[in-house]
């Protein structure tokens, strides 16, 4: 199993990787205002350092706040997608 979790309700865009015994891989980066810029990005990067790619991903989850609307519906549509 892999699970592929990201949260974009905080000034940070934050993604991971995790097999359901460990964190394979995980990105954190701290800009209020580029959440749209940086969330796919960010994941491609967890995705790459794990040595996967998204086909492998199992489950999706994103948090879902409180926080900032634009920066919830970000994350919650880019999981969605």
């Amino acid at each position: 199993m892999l699970v592929l979790a990201f949260d974009t309700a905080t000034p940070a865009v934050t993604a991971a990787l995790h097999d359901g015994e460990r964190v394979l891989a995980e990105s954190t980066t701290v800009d209020a205002r580029r959440h749209g810029e940086l969330l796919v990005p960010t994941i491609e990067t967890v995705l790459r350092e794990a040595g996967v790619v998204l086909a492998d991903v199992t489950a999706v989850v994103a948090g879902a706040g409180p926080g900032p609307y634009t920066g919830l519906r970000v994350g919650l549509i880019t999981a969605q997608a």
